[in-house]
């Protein structure tokens, strides 16, 4: 997966050569000492090369086996999605996005405002926030942040703020000490805010979202979805614009 700047999951593939050796117009003696060398050496990968590729299988399957366990739901409570405008319009954006990744922080500061000044607050369109925390653990614990804040009904300003502290992937802006800080400054309840960021109560729902992000397949942050059409990436307001008009078109 990738999103500008940045390549998600990566898959790592491993090759293999072998190199063999020519004995042609050598004479008969070093050819059956060549030989009899070149049968022991066979005899050896005959038995080093099933280790070899059986080690290497059980190591494709313990990756894949601790992806898909890394990426199902645990338990905890399951919340709605955040939504930002009014539930009745027309146009729904989903959002799926990454607190820590830079392209979605360039989408907030640079063209969710005209998006929010367009069409969410003459009621044409809502947004939905999904999680698609990929990055590292601050993403997965910002998540958790904002839906704990989500409990006390203020998800957005959370959100806003997050992304206005932006400071580099997994360098400690987004530690657990600093989510708390924030929650603070927005005059959250300390008590139980800090007891939600602590427990990561809500990690099985932000899981959940990354699950459903693999189900559709998207490999960038962020990605949207406006009705029908898949817009990737920052892009630019007018590209926004007119999927969502046409889908306000019926088109």
């Amino acid at each position: 997966m990738q999103h500008h700047g940045r390549g998600v999951l990566p898959v790592s593939r491993r090759t293999a050569s072998r190199r063999g050796r020519s004995a042609s117009g050598a004479p008969r003696d070093r050819q059956s000492r060549e030989a009899r060398r070149r049968d022991g050496r066979s005899g050896l990968r005959s038995w080093i090369l099933p280790s070899v590729l059986g080690a290497a299988v059980l190591g494709t399957v313990f990756v894949l086996v601790g992806s898909v366990v890394s990426s199902s739901p645990t338990s905890g409570p399951r919340v709605a999605p955040p939504l930002l405008g009014d539930p009745a319009a027309p146009v729904v954006i989903r959002e799926y996005g990454d607190f820590q990744c830079p392209s979605c922080g360039a989408f907030f500061r640079a063209i969710e405002p005209q998006i929010r000044d367009a069409y969410i607050e003459t009621g044409k369109a809502r947004l939905e926030w999904h999680d698609f925390a990929w990055i590292g653990q601050e993403s997965r614990d910002a998540a958790n942040a904002a839906r704990c804040a989500q409990a006390q009904d203020r998800f957005w300003d959370y959100h806003d703020r997050l992304y206005a502290m932006q400071a580099g992937e997994n360098t400690g802006a987004f530690s657990k000490e600093r989510l708390k800080a924030f929650g603070r400054d927005l005059g959250l309840d300390p008590v139980t805010f800090d007891a939600c960021v602590d427990g990561n109560t809500y990690a099985g729902a932000v899981q959940a979202d990354f699950g459903q992000v693999r189900s559709l397949g998207f490999t960038g942050t962020p990605t949207f979805v406006i009705g029908s059409r898949r817009v990737v990436g920052a892009q630019r307001f007018e590209v926004f614009a007119a999927a969502i008009e046409a889908e306000l078109a019926g088109g």
